[in-house]
């Protein structure tokens, strides 16, 4: 199977398209690309497929070996905050996995050098030391996370009641609390599957009997929330079990954002034009706590 190119990058499969000379090669186009571009430094970040962190070490390599600043996350990580938000206009990438991204801007494509697919012949790129250090965040601001100057309101604060979150054992695990504990929240987070446990990591409500379980036997306020494996799209539930259509959880989103732009692409995913031109789940499950607790 070769590897075949999108908008963002690569699809390919594991150990076939996608290997660690075809990661190489990648690294090397995009490194090049980026630097014709006058971009200089580069952030490799990583979900929790198999061999993931292997995949990011060795595209880390190359990147620094080719002169960028290049810096290696510590764990995997969702992509939406890895992207310049608007407080931050320099240019990042790429977040190699089994579906190989690079973004030097929020919401662009990859760059036209970035965009061939490799040739599998020639010599591996040459490779350089790479920097490991944790996501850097730049916190919350006093109400959303990553919120423009002209705030939509505040975050929910006096909220209570419990939400669960499933991970689906993807690169989503961790986030949230942190914005919990950044925001002050009074509600109870509690999180579910941590780890890939041999589910099919797309949320939806055959893939989710533990956390329609959890919310049938759960008392109001609460509401549950699902990510897919690679943290870009949200299910949302409520006390029951019942799932919201994606038209309600947008109309639930427009209400707790007060005038402020928010679209949907039908499958879960969720951008906010004013924030970034990104699906962002976590944004959006923070502003469904207005409506929903």
């Amino acid at each position: 199977m070769e590897l075949y190119p999108t908008p963002k990058g690569f699809v390919g499969e594991l150990a076939r398209g996608f290997t660690f000379g075809s990661a190489a090669r990648l690294a090397a186009g995009l490194g090049e690309a980026l630097l014709a571009r006058g971009i200089k430094r580069a952030v490799v970040g990583y979900d929790a497929r198999f061999l993931a962190r292997e995949m990011a070490e060795e595209a880390a390599r190359v990147l620094s070996g080719l002169g960028l600043e290049t810096h290696l996350l510590l764990g995997p990580a969702p992509p939406s905050p890895l992207r310049p938000g608007p407080r931050d206009p320099g240019g990042r990438g790429p977040l190699p996995d089994g579906k190989p991204q690079a973004r030097p801007l929020p919401g662009g494509e990859a760059p036209p050098g970035a965009r061939r697919a490799p040739s599998r012949r020639g010599p591996r790129p040459a490779r350089g030391p790479s920097r490991a250090r944790a996501l850097r965040s730049t916190g919350p601001a006093p109400g959303l996370p990553g919120a423009p100057p002209e705030e939509p309101g505040e975050a929910p604060k006096g909220k209570a009641g419990v939400v669960y979150l499933d991970t689906m054992g993807g690169a989503g695990g961790g986030v949230l609390p942190q914005a919990f504990r950044a925001l002050g929240l009074a509600a109870e987070l509690r999180e579910l599957h941590p780890l890939f446990y041999g589910v099919d990591p797309d949320p939806k409500p055959e893939n989710l009997k533990t956390l329609q379980v959890l919310l049938k036997a759960q008392e109001p306020p609460a509401v549950g929330f699902a990510l897919d494996g690679d943290a870009d799209r949200l299910a949302v539930f409520r006390v029951g079990g019942e799932a919201l259509p994606p038209e309600a959880v947008l109309a639930g989103l427009k209400e707790a954002l007060g005038g402020f732009e928010v679209v949907a692409d039908g499958e879960g995913g969720y951008p906010f034009p004013w924030h970034l031109k990104e699906k962002d789940p976590f944004l959006a499950a923070l502003l469904l706590l207005k409506v929903l607790l």
